[in-house]
């Protein structure tokens, strides 16, 4: 699986011009952290963009 990895950067919107900070959020899915982030316009909260930050592999803690 080859994922294409994005920068969390400011950006400047193309709806209102104005700079957009990415808000970052994390799952788990399966064995995997996945951190992703997402560009919403801050004048309209119209969605802009998304797409993911860092995919890492989780160790289950062992049970007993």
């Amino acid at each position: 699986m080859s994922t294409d990895l994005v920068q969390p950067k400011v950006i400047i919107s193309p709806i209102s011009g104005e700079p957009v900070r990415p808000q970052l959020k994390t799952y788990i899915k399966g064995d995997k952290r996945i951190t992703e982030a997402q560009w919403i316009d801050p004048a309209s909260g119209t969605f802009i963009r998304k797409g993911i930050v860092s995919i890492e592999s989780v160790k289950k803690p062992e049970q007993k």
